[in-house]
């Protein structure tokens, strides 16, 4: 996951990673989206809803 330029991650690569979404707070696209059809549809969905304790595990 990194490019030919210092070796650092391109900024589309890390909108792809859930675990950098997760990092800054913020819930990716794809994981919010099954949550919202889930819900619409009167299911729980495949994920919980982030927690204040989720953001100080990582």
């Amino acid at each position: 996951m990194s490019t030919p330029l210092h070796g650092r991650p391109s900024l589309e690569e890390l909108r792809r990673d859930p675990r950098e979404w997760h990092r800054r707070g913020m819930t990716h696209p794809a994981v919010l989206r099954a949550m919202v059809v889930a819900r619409v549809n009167g299911h729980d969905g495949p994920v919980q809803e982030p927690t204040y304790a989720d953001f100080f595990n990582g």
